[in-house]
């Protein structure tokens, strides 16, 4: 299954099957994660742990993103873990973006984690994922706005409105729900790579090629991400 096809299935899998992981397999995993370009240049330091080194989750395996703590930093951490999350799914693994859990060692430059394993749970049918309106986040129906509908998010909020231009596809930041204070400084801006991610597999997908991925400003002030392609 390539990526894209990935974006249709993927859940948030919290069952995972005890049997362990081929080192191969894992050693793949986290080589993806170390080599794949962060957003705007901002790097993401990622690093594996196992149950006994996290706090607040059980799952066999765990990537932990230490980034700069800062919006552009945050964003680049979804970017980056989104590209493993939708490449773990393609290949049948499951995985689980958890946003209160933490190494047990703490750093200062923590942002989040991805924890994975194998998983017996089927895949997801598009049609069952709890998202809003296209129309909600987007003011152009097309393939990069479905893509990024059905990326993940801090309690499912999508945080986001997406705009078109020519060459350049950019989200922008728009808070929702009762818990939008909570999530806006930190979590949001992680999903907004996240999307981010969604978008670009959306234009690769369709024979373009993202030529950049930069954290912006929008014309109101609000936080952006916007990818340029050719």
């Amino acid at each position: 299954m390539d990526l894209h096809a990935a974006i249709s299935i993927r859940h948030s899998v919290r069952s995972f099957d005890s049997t362990p992981l081929d080192p191969a397999t894992v050693a793949a995993i986290v080589d993806l994660a170390g080599r794949t370009a962060p957003l705007d240049g901002r790097p993401v330091e990622v690093a594996l742990a196992g149950p006994d080194q996290v706090k607040g989750s059980s799952a066999p395996y765990h990537l932990l993103a230490f980034t700069a703590q800062d919006d552009a930093g945050f964003a680049s951490a979804g970017y980056v873990l989104q590209l493993v999350d939708l490449t773990l799914q393609a290949q049948g693994l499951g995985s689980h973006w958890i946003g209160l859990a933490g190494p047990k060692a703490k750093r200062p430059d923590f942002t989040i984690l991805l924890a994975f394993g194998p998983t017996g749970e089927p895949p997801r049918a598009e049609a069952e994922a709890s998202r809003l309106a296209l129309d909600r986040i987007s003011n152009q129906d097309d393939p990069v706005a479905r893509a990024v509908r059905l990326a993940p998010s801090g309690v499912n909020d999508q945080p986001w409105r997406i705009e078109f231009a020519a060459g350049a596809v950019r989200l922008v930041h728009q808070p929702r729900g009762p818990m939008s204070l909570v999530l806006a400084k930190k979590m949001d801006k992680i999903s907004l790579g996240i999307a981010a991610r969604h978008a670009a597999v959306a234009l690769e997908h369709q024979g373009h090629q993202v030529t950049g991925a930069t954290a912006t400003t929008a014309a109101d002030g609000r936080f952006a991400v916007e990818l340029a392609y050719r």
